[in-house]
């Protein structure tokens, strides 16, 4: 039995993407007799159909062909990453870096240390996407980043397949403005923050949870006003603008602390301790541009929290066993 070819997976795809023979032989320049026999070797190599062909020229995927759909457009994007890769470094170019950055990484560190890797590497392009953790996990599990810098997921899913290296902890703030009427304010209780609006991610549900927890323990009702926003720049723009109380991790709106623009608060009561890592596919070689840049954020994070990171030992346990991340 023959494996089922890149070629065979691009006409497919397209073929789906097309809705039906003609238009998609047209897109591939080819006859819809050869893109016919194509789909019909994938389906005889496979023991299975893929489409149903209905009156009209109508076609609709079997439950196979959705999965060879979702399955295929992965594989194509990691072969076209892998060729990318190979002509850059044919060229002498340095070939190519995707990092994925979660929200307990996008402090000054990680930049500190892509910058200082650019310094050093500077024929290699590096691309960042930035956003939670588990979104850029995806990315990494279809093959869209090399490796994601964020905290553990709470996808069960996720831990099957990936490997987390521990760097450090860091807790979550509550900020204000730096005219708020709290800004300053020393040995702060949760009673005084009664009456202001709180504003968090909308996304992350462990931290309106731990809110509600530590207005229980103090025997207050939680807050009333809550706005829950995943949207940085605007959330920013509205804390900056009014009395509310921001709960975040410190790295997104460390630049607007460091310009004096947000103040932290003194008090703990509600935040969280979150967990950095370096997370990595355990079924994907890292390619040496990824695996370098992987070595400049682990030394960046052991200079910054002064703590030896390297050695073995140092893989994320569980993600899902309760802690907080």
């Amino acid at each position: 039995m023959h494996d089922i070819e890149i070629t065979q997976l691009r006409r497919f795809i397209t073929l789906v993407d097309a809705g039906s023979f003609i238009e998609a032989a047209q897109r591939l320049n080819i006859t819809q007799q050869a893109l016919s026999a194509s789909i019909a070797r994938m389906e005889e190599v496979a023991g299975v159909r893929f489409l149903d062909r209905k009156r009209g020229g109508r076609l609709s995927l079997t439950v196979f062909g959705r999965l060879l759909l979702a399955r295929g457009r992965s594989q194509i994007m990691m072969a076209e990453r892998m060729l990318g890769e190979i002509e850059l470094l044919r060229d002498a170019r340095g070939g190519s870096v995707t990092l994925g950055i979660g929200e307990t990484m996008m402090g000054r560190h990680v930049a500190t240390a892509i910058r200082r890797y650019h310094r050093q590497q500077p024929d290699v392009q590096i691309r960042l996407l930035e956003g939670y953790t588990e979104a850029m996990i995806e990315k990494l599990v279809t093959g869209e980043v090399d490796f994601v810098a964020g905290g553990p997921s709470h996808d069960p899913a996720h831990g099957i397949d990936l490997d987390y290296r521990h760097l450090f902890e860091i807790r979550d703030i509550l900020a204000v403005r730096k005219n708020h009427p709290l800004a300053g304010a020393r040995e702060l209780a949760l009673r005084d923050l009664a009456g202001f609006t709180w504003m968090m991610p909308a996304f992350r549900g462990d931290i309106y949870e731990a809110i509600q927890v530590a207005h229980m323990r103090a025997k207050l009702p939680p807050p009333k006003r809550v706005i829950r926003s995943d949207a940085t720049a605007v959330g920013s723009w509205m804390c900056m603008d009014d009395d509310y109380i921001l709960t975040v991790s410190p790295d997104m709106i460390a630049p607007m602390i460091e310009l004096g623009a947000l103040t932290v608060l003194d008090l703990s009561d509600t935040t969280l301790v979150r967990h950095a890592c370096l997370i990595t596919r355990r079924d994907h070689r890292l390619s040496p541009p990824a695996q370098r840049l992987m070595e400049e954020i682990i030394f960046e994070a052991e200079r910054v929290y002064g703590q030896s990171l390297s050695g073995a030992g140092l893989s994320f346990p569980d993600p899902t066993n309760g802690r907080p991340v």
